[in-house]
């Protein structure tokens, strides 16, 4: 026998004042009934001496309300429901009721202290009006959220009395608000007797409302019964007295009709039905029945439904005597009468909580008909009509086919008959065979003309593929389809496994984009099982059931409470509790063949067995999934798709704790993982069972591609013992250390490789990993990250190895000290396939090194296309003349179109005629010169004629010929250049991006900086940045030029000294906002002149930028924020963004 007992987690609900400092915590209790956590309100009384009410962060209503139970009377002792945010805690007014001097002289009360009179009665009769007038107001939300203020206000209101009556028996006449008593009670009264309008309301409400305009009901919900005649036997025996069920038109009050029709409920023409089983059918529905009439009798009338009081007799609309009967018409209204009143005496069991129909029960009301066999329920001359929004409806046929274009629909027919179809417009569904695309075609053509929304069947009898199935699906949605029903899916069109979570057909790409809410696929993924789709979740069935759709609306709301169930479960005992649940609602739903359930959360995806009552897959964006899944222990694959470069704890921990896990599946942006292909199979279990590890890369390019499929039958490696391993540890990929034990994976077995890049640094493990990957399979590889900063003298030799196999096309090298692997370094650059080579990099702190080293291995690249060399900052590396030679050998080898030299120098400056001379500048189309390079540059006139005199001379032999610069510092006090030179580059220099420091004016260069400023081609400029103290000065000499390209414009002053932007500086601003596409704007460290240029500068910009780009720093935030106009229009941009989005 399980124990009863349960250890109850100390949860807390936090309290703050209304200036919103926090107050404290108390502890919740657990209901063991509802499993919902509560505080009690002495508690709370006792923590907050005074206090009136709570008020939640940002819901309505204004005050919290005490809980109720099933009944809708109130918990005792009283309690409040626990909230995930805090509660604000609001106290009384201090202030003494007014009470005078009692007939008998006795001592007055004010002279009592405040705890005496403590409720004060103000504060019950105030919270107590407050209450009354919020009954009134919350007649059209759920029943049990109305039960629950009526409990509130009873219980208010018993206060109220019972402090009255305690001070008539002290006999004190008491004044609240200049109200004495007797006034006090006739307010309190008039308030009283409106509540049963309101209840009425509610009922009424809740009724229309309620489950039956939630779901995909099988009549109309609503019905009345009554006597067959009025001298039927006036006893209470059902099984003596006849009674007929008479449908209604449930007519839509929103829904426009012609103007000849009425928008009111009124009878279906039809006699109505006998009824089998009369006293088990009352028992069932009599509550419902009675509520109906009385709504009949005494009319309704809303927002959305308008149904006329009896003695109008506007609910005989459309009825035809020769039907429905002549004595049904001349005596409706006591026909009504009589059995209200028979209900009223029936002991009937109460709806409390929900007063609509449910699917099923709406379902079960057609076995207790008594059909004839000349009759049939469809006869009833109600129509089933799908709303856009996909509530069920039941009309009579003037208003379900009033927008209906009957030509079109005539053409339906036909199409759908002869192909092996039916329609049935009664029941608003069709069945359908397509047996080619061009079916297809057709079929979407007929059923937009016809203007009328159905459930739809469809046979697909032909290959489509899924681009056809998704166009297919989209089209029927838009015809207001809510239902669809497919047969002839594959899983060519609809993959099983990681492909489908990745990307789902029928979540990702049709109901998440469309109108349809309810898709089936028969016979999918094998003959005679099913599955289901709906919102966020998808069931897999053995068996499929015999009806067309199902309680999609119930089932939803379900699978929503098991999923946060499951998310909040803290032990295994709270998923098979959940476990449990979900059982309970697939059976209410018919789908108790389900074995497999799928949720599909923004950032994650479990899949749960329920055969087995586990979660047997995770697939999740970094490991953002909710830790109870993550930790089941009961996973079997896990995906994971990277957007950060590393693998964070999370992922390690999961791993260890799921002892079944068998596939691993890894999906990442761009980077790559092979840096922890070692650390992946350490953390694996040390078990002897084999392991899946798939990889795929995510760029938009590849379109998740795999790019590698590998099983490790076992893992023969030892776990050093410096703590490597430890999860807690804030770096996850430490640095190679030579006392780990790492010996190679032999036993490795790769099904699959099309691995073509290696990003980052590897460790030794994984350079013996691609080498065992390209000895298996043959070597893809065309990008390599050479950095030898964690491998061993092992390791370069399995690097060497592999890119002996490999024609490599991008090489990226980093430059690390190379002292002590000089020789085993030497060799690996050896071993690289140099004539297939079309783009290499050189980056660090040692790149002299790396280009001596290169010496031996002569190496030549008829192919090179791009060559980079970017030191590394604060150092500027200088490049010996041998080095140069190196380089040149390399560039009048290739045919360049890129160079890029960054934070280095050249030796020897003479050398850069030399580079400059041994470029093609026909086909060279990107010069990348940092501001080293290019202050070198300059101090070679002779260089920089021949790289003018280059592209000029290049430009007239072909249009094609283009030469960028993409960055150029303009500092003319530190490198002091001859401004000639600067303006003979610039001129025939395409600039992406200019950095200009904002110094103050030499007056010897008042000519040459504006010419130097005119030169730069300003159309093609797309990063703008003016740095300095003087930068008013600097956009004067700006004011006229276009940059129609502009992306990034910064204004940044120096945080040494003060600055103020000038209003004709701000115009220059506001000017590139509105002629540039900008999507990055920074203000820093300057003032504006006029506090309101800051609301003009906001103004025009576009929201986007508002939203992504715009940052203000210093004391330039220091007056943004100070700027109430200005603050207020951001965030109204701000706003104005997340609604396009």
């Amino acid at each position: 026998m399980e124990s009863s007992v349960q250890i109850d987690t100390p949860v807390f609900q936090k309290f703050k004042a209304e200036d919103g400092s926090p107050l404290t915590s108390l502890r919740t209790h657990l209901c063991p009934e509802t499993c919902e956590r509560f505080v009690l309100w002495t508690d709370i009384q006792h923590a907050f001496n005074g206090i009136g009410h709570l008020k939640p962060e940002r819901k309505k209503p204004k005050r919290i309300l005490f809980t109720t139970d099933a009944a809708g009377e109130l918990h005792h002792p009283l309690r409040i429901p626990h909230d995930i945010a805090m509660y604000t805690v609001v106290h009384r007014t201090i202030q003494k009721d007014q009470i005078e001097e009692s007939n008998d002289g006795k001592v007055n009360s004010q002279d009592q202290p405040l705890d005496e009179i403590v409720p004060s009665l103000k504060h019950l009769f105030d919270m107590c009006i407050y209450l009354y007038n919020h009954l009134g107001s919350v007649t059209r939300r759920w029943r049990e959220y109305f039960q629950q203020a009526a409990a509130n206000t009873r219980y208010y209101h018993s206060m109220v009395m019972e402090e009255l009556e305690r001070r008539d028996s002290s006999g004190l006449r008491v004044l609240v608000d200049d109200k004495i008593r007797g006034q006090l009670l006739d307010e309190l009264h008039s308030l009283q007797q409106k509540v049963p309008e309101w209840e009425y309301r509610s009922i009424c409400h809740n009724t229309l409302y309620g489950n039956s305009r939630s779901f995909k009901y099988a009549t109309s919900a609503l019905f009345i019964v009554l006597p067959s005649h009025l001298n039927s036997k006036k006893d209470m025996n059902p099984s003596t007295q006849q009674f007929r069920l008479h449908f209604l038109c449930d007519n839509y009050n929103r829904d426009l009709t012609p103007e000849n029709q009425p928008r009111h409920i009124h009878l279906s023409n039809h006699p109505g039905y006998s009824l089998k089983q009369p006293e088990e059918f009352f028992q069932k529905y009599g509550d419902y029945i009675l509520r109906v009439l009385q709504m009949v009798k005494h009319g309704h009338t809303d927002d959305h439904y308008n149904i006329p009081p009896l003695d109008t007799l506007k609910i005989l609309w459309n009825c035809d005597s020769n039907i429905i009967g002549s004595r049904l018409i001349m005596d409706i209204e006591p026909l009504v009468d009589r059995a209200i009143s028979y209900f009223q005496e029936l002991s009937l069991p109460k709806w409390k909580e929900k007063l609509g129909l449910t699917r099923n029960q709406s379902d079960a009301i057609k076995t207790y008909l008594d059909v004839q066999d000349s009759d049939s329920f469809a006869e009833s001359n109600l129509y089933r009509c799908i709303t856009k929004e996909q509530r069920i409806y039941w009309k009579c046929k003037a208003h379900a086919h009033r927008y209906l274009n009957g030509q079109s629909l005539e053409h339906l027919r036909e199409f759908v008959h002869c192909h092996g179809g039916h329609v049935d417009m009664q029941q608003a569904r069709i069945r359908v065979e397509l047996g080619s695309m061009s079916e297809a075609d057709q079929f979407r053509t007929h059923l937009a003309e016809v203007k009328h929304a159905f459930d739809i069947s469809i046979k697909l009898s032909w290959m489509a593929t899924r681009s056809v199935v998704k166009k297919l699906c989209l089209d029927i949605a838009k015809s207001g389809t809510g239902i669809l029903e497919l047969d002839g899916i594959t899983l060519d069109i609809h993959p099983q496994g990681y492909d489908q979570y990745r990307n789902n057909l029928f979540y990702d790409d049709i109901i998440s984009k469309s109108d349809l809410r309810f898709i089936s696929l028969l016979n999918y993924p094998r003959p005679k099982e099913q599955c289901i789709h709906i919102y966020q979740y998808s069931l897999q069935l053995e068996t499929p059931p015999t009806q067309l759709s199902h309680d999609w609306r119930t089932l939803r709301s379900d699978l929503n409470k098991f999923q946060e169930m499951m998310s909040k479960a803290q032990d295994p005992s709270e998923l098979k509790i959940a476990a449990t649940k979900l059982q309970t609602a697939l059976e209410k739903c018919e789908l108790s063949g389900t074995y497999m359930v799928t949720i599909y959360n923004d950032e994650w995806i479990a899949v749960f067995d329920r055969r087995r009552g586990e979660v047997v897959e995770v697939h999740s964006e970094d490991m953002e999934c909710p830790k109870s899944l993550l930790s089941a222990g009961s996973i079997q694959t896990l995906g994971v798709h990277l957007k950060s470069h590393n693998f964070t704890h999370e992922f390690f921990s999961t791993v260890q704790v799921n002892t079944k896990l068998q596939d691993l599946i890894v999906s990442y942006y761009g980077h790559d993982i092979h840096h922890h292909l070692e650390r992946i199979v350490r953390m694996w279990h040390t078990s002897s069972r084999p392991f899946r590890l798939t990889l795929l890369d995510r760029m938009v390019d590849t379109c998740g591609r795999v790019v590698a499929q590998l099983t490790v039958k076992g893992c023969d490696m030892e776990v050093p013992s410096d703590g490597n391993t430890d999860l807690h540890r804030g770096d996850i990929s430490p640095p190679f250390s030579r006392k780990q034990v790492v010996h190679e994976p032999t036993d490795v077995v790769f099904a699959q490789w099309d691995c073509d890049h290696v990003f980052s640094k590897i460790r030794d493990y994984s350079a013996s990993f691609l080498d065992m990957a390209s000895r298996q399979r043959p070597s893809v590889l065309s990008l390599f990250t050479l950095d030898v900063s964690c491998l061993s003298r092992n390791g370069l030799s399995s690097i060497q190895e592999v890119l002996r196999r490999s024609d490599l096309e991008h090489l990226h090298v980093v430059c690390t000290p190379v002292a002590s692997q000089s020789e085993s370094i030497t060799q690996v650059l050896g071993s690289i396939q140099w004539s297939t080579l079309k783009s290499l990099v050189l980056a660090g702190h040692h790149i002299e090194a790396w280009i001596d080293l290169c010496q031996p291995s002569s190496p030549v690249s008829p192919s090179l296309l791009s060559l980079q060399i970017r030191g590394t900052l604060p150092n500027i590396q200088e490049l010996s003349h041998l080095n140069v030679l190196i380089i040149f050998q390399l560039i009048c080898a290739s045919p360049m179109v890129e160079l890029c030299l960054q934070n280095i120098r050249l030796q020897e400056s003479r050398d850069w005629e030399l580079i400059v001379d041994s470029l093609d500048f026909s086909l060279l189309e990107m010069l990348d010169l940092g501001s080293a390079c290019i202050g070198q540059l300059i101090s070679m006139p002779h260089a920089v004629n021949i790289l003018i005199s280059r592209v000029e001379h290049a430009r007239k032999d072909t249009e094609l010929a283009k030469l960028v610069l993409r960055a150029f510092t303009l500092d003319i006090v530190q490198s002091q250049p001859d401004l000639a030179v600067v303006q003979g580059i610039l001129s025939v220099c395409r600039l992406e991006e200019l950095r200009v420091k904002c110094p103050p004016f030499d007056p010897r260069l008042s000519t040459s900086i504006p010419q130097m400023l005119a030169s730069v081609r300003w159309m093609a400029l797309e990063r703008l940045n003016l740095i300095g103290d003087y930068i008013n000065d600097w956009i004067q000499l700006l004011s006229n030029i276009e940059t129609p390209r502009l992306l990034s414009l910064g204004i940044q002053g120096s945080a040494r000294v003060e600055q103020t932007l000038v209003h004709s500086s701000v115009l220059f601003v506001k000017q590139c906002i509105r002629a540039s596409p900008l999507v990055e704007l920074t203000i820093g460290h300057v003032q504006l002149q006029d506090r309101l240029d800051w609301v003009r500068v906001v103004e025009s910009m576009d929201p986007s930028l508002v939203r992504r780009g715009f940052r203000v720093e210093g004391r330039s935030y220091e007056q943004f924020v100070g700027t109430p106009e200005a603050v207020q229009l951001e965030q109204e941009k701000r706003t104005q963004w997340e609604g396009m989005q």
